[in-house]
C-alpha cells in the first residue's frame, strides 16, 4: 500500500509541474527554466565542497518547507546544468531519485552532530557531504573526525546548541541514509506531499532565471 501511496502522490506532483504540452512526444524536451550560470553538480565537487547547485537545491527546500536549515546528501545530485535553458530532462536528472522532503526538529547539538559527519570523511570525495542553507559552518580538516567545527551559524546568529531548529531534508537522509543516524533519531515533523524534484522543477519555472552562487557557506580553515 505504502508503494502505491507514493507512486499516487507522484503523479500528482507530476501533473503539477507540467503543462499539458509536457505529455506529448518530446515532452523531455520542455524547457522549465533558465540558469545564468552553469549549475555545478559535478560528482567531485557536491561530495567535497560548497557549490552553486547545492545551495539552489537546498534554497528550494528551505523556502518551500519554511525550515530554519536544509541539507541535502552531495550523493544525491546526479547532474550539471550548462547556462541557458534547462529542460525537464536536465532537471530530472539533477534530482533524479524523487525523494519525498522531511522536516525535522533538531537541537543545535544534533546539528553540529549532523554536519561533523557530513565532513568526517574529508578531503576524500563522499556522497555524505552536505550541500546546505541557512546555515554556514567553519572547520578544520587536520583535526580528529567529529572534532573538526569550529564555528557555526543559522542565518546571521551562532547556533545555540539547546535551541531546537527545524531542518529540512530528504526521506534517504531523514531515515539515517548514508550513516546520519542523527537524524533518523530526530523528531520528525512532516513529510511533504510533493517530492524533491517537483519542488525544484517548479522553482525553475517559477523563478528563472537563476544565478545561484557559492556565497562561502562551507568555510574549510588551515
Amino acid at each position: 500500500m505504502k508503494g502505491n501511496h507514493r507512486t499516487a502522490i507522484r503523479i500528482v506532483c507530476l501533473i503539477t509541474v507540467l503543462t499539458l504540452a509536457a505529455f506529448s512526444a518530446g515532452a523531455l524536451d520542455t524547457v522549465v527554466g533558465e540558469t545564468g550560470l552553469m549549475l555545478n553538480g559535478l560528482r567531485e565537487h557536491v561530495r567535497s565542497q560548497e557549490t552553486n547547485l547545492g545551495n539552489l537545491v537546498t534554497d528550494v527546500l528551505r523556502q518551500r518547507t519554511g525550515a530554519d536549515i536544509a541539507v541535502y546528501n552531495g550523493g544525491g545530485i546526479r547532474a550539471s546544468a550548462e547556462m541557458g535553458e534547462i529542460t525537464l530532462e536536465a532537471a530530472m536528472d539533477i534530482l533524479a531519485f524523487q525523494n519525498d522532503v522531511v522536516t525535522l526538529q533538531m537541537t543545535g547539538a544534533q546539528v553540529v552532530e549532523m554536519i561533523e559527519h557530513g565532513i568526517s570523511a574529508y578531503p576524500d570525495v563522499s556522497g555524505r557531504f552536505l550541500q546546505v542553507s541557512g546555515i554556514r559552518f567553519y572547520f578544520n580538516p587536520a583535526r580528529p573526525a567529529g572534532q573538526r567545527i569550529t564555528r557555526v551559524f543559522v542565518g546571521d546568529s551562532p547556533l545555540v546548541r539547546n535551541r531546537n531548529y527545524t531542518v529540512a531534508t530528504n526521506e534517504f537522509l531523514a531515515a539515517g541514509g548514508d550513516g546520519y543516524a542523527v537524524l533518523e533519531q530526530a523528531r520528525q515533523l512532516e513529510i511533504f506531499d510533493i517530492h524533491d524534484q517537483a519542488m525544484f522543477i517548479q522553482y525553475l519555472q517559477q523563478n528563472s532565471p537563476v544565478f545561484p552562487r557559492v556565497e562561502g557557506r562551507i568555510v574549510i580553515e588551515r
